[in-house]
């Protein structure tokens, strides 16, 4: 027998013929063995597949679920460049170095509105930047109350009789 060619077709095709088959059985027509191997696999998959719709008749990637998770994805990735620039003042980083330039460009716009709120206050390099744990406090405060405030309309649009 060779390795890459299926085995030999058995007497029958191993599917109940119509006739013989019970009510409850799949009949199945005489099918190639390599449709026997791939037609189980195919016709668990459709050639589209719908797409998800929520109760409310809305794609399900719209749901309030799929939103909080969008915010929170946001917010964890603008909190981890505030706490990697936290830590790049904090340790004295080279400012010349290209990722700290890097890290101090993308995160000025999340910063800016912070500063001058508290003194920083510095010794040889190091510098404890309390604009940064402002930021980070203020934008994590923002994001549970944007997720609330959604989860609270929709709740309420779900209570609501129709």
């Amino acid at each position: 027998m060779n390795p890459v060619e299926p085995p030999a077709e058995p007497a029958g095709n191993g599917w109940p013929d119509a006739e013989t088959a019970l009510p409850s059985e799949p009949t199945r027509p005489n099918l190639t063995p390599r449709e026997q191997l791939t037609e189980p696999y195919n016709a668990a998959w459709p050639a589209r597949m719908p797409e998800p719709v929520s109760a409310s008749g809305r794609p399900r990637w719209l749901t309030t679920g799929r939103v909080r998770q969008i915010i929170f994805l946001i917010l964890s990735v603008v909190e981890t460049l505030l706490v990697i620039r936290f830590f790049l003042k904090l340790l004295g980083a080279n400012p010349d170095a290209a990722f700290t330039i890097f890290i101090y460009s993308v995160t000025e716009l999340f910063v800016a509105p912070f500063e001058g709120v508290f003194p920083s206050p510095q010794t040889s390099g190091s510098v404890l930047d309390f604009a940064t744990l402002l930021a980070m406090i203020v934008y994590a405060l923002l994001a549970w109350l944007i997720v609330s405030a959604i989860e609270t309309l929709a709740s309420r649009r779900l209570a609501r009789p129709t």
